[in-house]
């Protein structure tokens, strides 16, 4: 993840003032690696969690979850957004490596 942080492109997709919580994407120079990293300041109790739509993939492309396994579909991931697991309480944070999956 490191080489996606250090030369890829940085999206800073929402602000830790807004009710969603901070998050920043970094996407590798070909659009086949993103990775997303949430974080959360403040405690949010009883608020929805709000996905974050995410920039800079390669529309039409599947992506999946390095952790989880799960894939997702670039223009998904785009329109409605990525739910962010984070902890529940103060300063919880996540990382999520999405990679694209290559169509035999």
């Amino acid at each position: 993840m490191r080489h996606l942080v250090q030369h890829g492109e940085l999206f800073r997709l929402s602000g830790p003032l807004g009710e969603e919580p901070t998050a920043l994407q970094y996407v590798g120079e070909d659009g086949a690696e993103a990775l997303v990293l949430g974080f959360r300041y403040g405690p949010r109790h009883g608020l929805p969690r709000i996905p974050v739509r995410l920039r800079g993939l390669t529309p039409g492309a599947r992506y999946r979850d390095a952790r989880t396994g799960a894939v997702h579909h670039a223009n998904v991931l785009g329109d409605y957004g990525l739910r962010l697991d984070l902890a529940p309480g103060d300063w919880s944070s996540t990382a999520v490596h999405l990679v694209r999956v290559e169509e035999a």
